[in-house]
């Protein structure tokens, strides 16, 4: 046996060889666990969801309770770590123990190893998954103080691209490629996640958009009754069982994409002629501008409408041709410019939300063998985000960090080296002198340390 250390060789500098070993004992890479700690101390995210998985294992064989998997799972995501088996690394590094409230050097606290994360989230039935979304969608609700005036609930599907043999994956041929099709519901407004549903990789069908909007949009409303709510999507939502939906409820209106057809261009044709006109007139001018548009709006009812609602058109002509788009709604008032520029167009900023989550927190590393287990590992990625969202918006508000994605926030925040000391009463962790957020992590520490922590799970 070679009982000679690890070394790492790396380049001398003048008069000293530079070596480097594994024998540091109590350090860590990693700060980013005791500050999701905090976050998720004043929001109760993992207790929220503990509370809605019942754990139908035989007690006297548990060594981590649901709770502790989930705080584990969820802050491994959330500082970069979504590979379900760097738990067997990470299950020793005295931060995250430190984050999941146990005794960094204590070798009984140690957490749970990557087969243990398998099995919880392969042991995820249907009620499992139904529960875990519906407590989701009460965190989104319980980030509210008080009952707002409005909410925007901006819809989206996104490829989840498959590489295996991965159960309900099937091949999209819009993406090209073999495929889930999650659907993702954030608040327009301020970036919050209020549902993920991991779904087969073929076209939506109205009705499955409307039976999953019906649950999100009545506990909405079981809490907000006065609130008026707007649903807000692309071509994908325009199906008449999800406008029904929408429009049998009070309060509550919706602007979506339309796709044309010979009927609406030959309503759009006196509007398209004209910005053609003025193309055309516009090219003489000393300055040319980079397109033309022209709105208009009319009444229009698909055969499968219940009723008419209002079409509205953008007849746009620029260098590369004519760009012709339908939105339809239920909206009243506003002129049909300031519809599609001011508040269609800014669903746009949910594609930036579903970045975080796919390219930031790794949300579409669905590789499990089973379809509910990936549903699973969507959510717990989906929690993921939450810590972030929030850890963004309250802890890092009026900082350089408030409107940064995950992936700074981790590299800049949370990445920084880490001696931890255990002493009798206390746990000491010594950061870089010359860390560069010093400050910043004054402010952050200060706001999480000193806020109400979440009192109830119930709390609206």
């Amino acid at each position: 046996m070679n009982s000679t250390p690890e070394q790492l060789r790396f380049a001398s500098i003048p008069a000293h060889s530079v070596r480097a070993d594994f024998a540091g004992g109590g350090l860590s890479s990693d700060l980013g666990p005791v500050l999701l700690r905090g976050v998720d101390l004043q929001i109760g995210l993992t207790k929220r969801l503990a509370a809605a998985l019942p754990d139908r294992r035989h007690q006297s064989y548990v060594s981590h309770s649901y709770h502790d998997l989930l705080t584990q799972r969820i802050y491994q995501i959330g500082c970069g770590y979504e590979d379900g088996n760097d738990a067997n690394s990470l299950r020793h590094d005295p931060m995250f123990k430190l984050g999941a409230a146990r005794l960094p050097f204590d070798d009984e606290a140690a957490l749970a190893s990557g087969a243990t994360i398998s099995r919880f989230e392969h042991a995820a039935s249907r009620q499992d998954i139904y529960r875990v979304s519906e407590a989701l969608v009460e965190q989104f609700i319980a980030s509210f103080s008080s009952p707002p005036k409005s909410l925007i609930l901006d819809l989206d599907h996104s490829e989840d691209a498959c590489y295996g043999q991965q159960p309900l994956a099937f091949y999209n041929h819009h993406y090209g490629s073999t495929c889930y099709l999650p659907l993702m519901i954030f608040d327009g407004q301020s970036g919050g996640l209020i549902a993920a549903v991991l779904r087969p990789g073929r076209r939506p069908f109205g009705e499955e958009n409307a039976m999953i909007m019906r649950r999100v949009l009545t506990r909405i409303r079981q809490h907000f009754p006065a609130t008026h709510i707007l649903v807000r999507g692309d071509g994908h939502f325009s199906g008449p069982e999800l406008m029904s939906l929408i429009d049998s409820m009070s309060n509550v209106d919706f602007i979506f994409g339309f796709a044309c057809n010979p009927k609406l261009l030959a309503m759009a044709e006196p509007t398209r002629l004209r910005a053609i006109d003025r193309w055309v007139a516009a090219q003489s001018q000393d300055v040319v501008p980079n397109a033309v548009r022209l709105f208009d709006e009319f009444a229009y009812q698909a055969r499968s409408w219940p009723r008419a609602w209002r079409v509205l058109l953008k007849a746009e002509v620029m260098a590369l041709g004519e760009n012709t788009r339908f939105i339809v709604t239920s909206l009243p008032g506003l002129d049909a410019g300031m519809l599609y520029e001011d508040i269609y167009c800014a669903r746009g900023q949910a594609e930036n939300y579903i970045k975080h989550l796919k390219d930031d927190l790794a949300a579409d590393r669905t590789s499990c063998t089973s379809f509910l287990a990936n549903c699973m590992r969507l959510l717990l990625h989906a929690a993921a985000y939450i810590l972030q969202q929030q850890l963004r918006t309250e802890g890092l508000r009026h900082t350089a960090l408030s409107q940064a994605q995950p992936s700074t926030v981790i590299s800049k925040l949370f990445k920084i080296a880490v001696q931890v000391r255990q002493c009798k009463n206390k746990i000491v962790l010594h950061l870089p002198s010359a860390c560069p957020v010093r400050d910043l992590l004054q402010t952050l520490t200060e706001r999480l340390y000193l806020a109400t922590p979440a009192k109830s799970l119930n709390s609206s």
